[in-house]
């Protein structure tokens, strides 16, 4: 059984209106909190259901609706989702999160929630235990459900925008090494634990003609320096890496990076491989 808290975005819209069919019908207000509960196991107040009926209570009036059909920015967010965005809930509050290095990585983050019609503001952290960062955050309670539903289902999103989902995860995850004295072993990279994503993204690369290939960076329990002090990797950590000069190429003039940094580093690697090369933008 749940409870209205627990109803999504599109659950909720559907409810409110499926109550307001069983009033049309002649059903009574303790009547139609039974057949919800029986037929969709959903646990609503017959006080609630009267409001819902007379018009004396909007459900969405403190919760801001946010357009979660497939597009390029929604797209967007699961990629970076999948990458270092975050979702939490605090002190009663639904939370989207960025905080990263790169400004631009912020505000197309920035973008892409105005896009979708989410709320959001920017800001500047100042940390003296690791470098400053900037941040974006939304609270909006519907895409933190969204978000929050199995990856299977975000998926089916990244699928109708591949190049828009594989950005977010590069502009979170994604570098390019760029051996100084062995070009030959140069490549563009992204790390992460959860191999499903990487698998996932691999065939997303395939069926823009790009080729990639995994394999296990880091062992769990492998001992790593951060800031001197010596930890250890908790879970696996895989790395999915581009590294066939037509791939990159095309990966540079198909995805790319919104940050600069990055993209510019791209793009010296594929002048130094072919000597006339031109520019690669998105």
């Amino acid at each position: 059984m749940r409870t209205i808290k627990e109803l999504d975005q599109e659950e909720l819209q559907d409810l409110l209106e499926y109550v307001k069919d069983l009033r049309k019908r002649g059903l009574s207000y303790s009547e139609i909190v039974k057949r919800i509960l029986e037929e969709k196991g959903i646990k609503v107040s017959r006080p609630t259901v009267l409001r819902w009926c007379k018009g004396q209570h909007n459900s969405f009036a403190k919760l801001k609706p946010v357009n979660l059909t497939p597009s390029p920015a929604l797209s967007y967010i699961i990629g970076a989702y999948f990458g270092d965005a975050s979702i939490s809930f605090y002190e009663y509050k639904y939370r989207i999160r960025l905080k990263v290095i790169d400004k631009e990585f912020v505000e197309a983050f920035a973008r892409a929630l105005e896009d979708i019609g989410a709320n959001y503001r920017v800001g500047y952290e100042n940390n003296p235990t690791r470098s400053d960062r900037w941040y974006v955050e939304s609270t909006n309670k519907f895409l933190y459900m969204f978000l929050k539903q199995p990856k299977e289902r975000l998926f089916e999103i990244a699928k109708e925008y591949p190049k828009e989902f594989l950005r977010g995860l590069f502009d979170s995850e994604g570098c390019v090494y760029l051996e100084p004295t062995n070009k030959k072993v140069s490549y563009v990279s992204i790390h992460n634990y959860d191999l499903e994503v990487l698998e996932f993204s691999k065939g997303l690369l395939a069926s823009l003609g790009i080729h990639s290939k995994i394999r296990l960076s880091k062992k769990a329990g492998t001992p790593v320096m951060i800031r001197g002090e010596q930890y250890f990797y908790k879970n696996n950590l895989y790395e999915l890496r581009i590294y066939r000069i037509e791939s990159v190429k095309k990966f540079a003039r198909e995805v790319g990076f919104t940050i600069s940094r990055k993209q510019n580093k791209l793009e010296e690697w594929l002048k130094y491989k072919f000597t006339n090369v031109q520019k690669y933008t998105r």
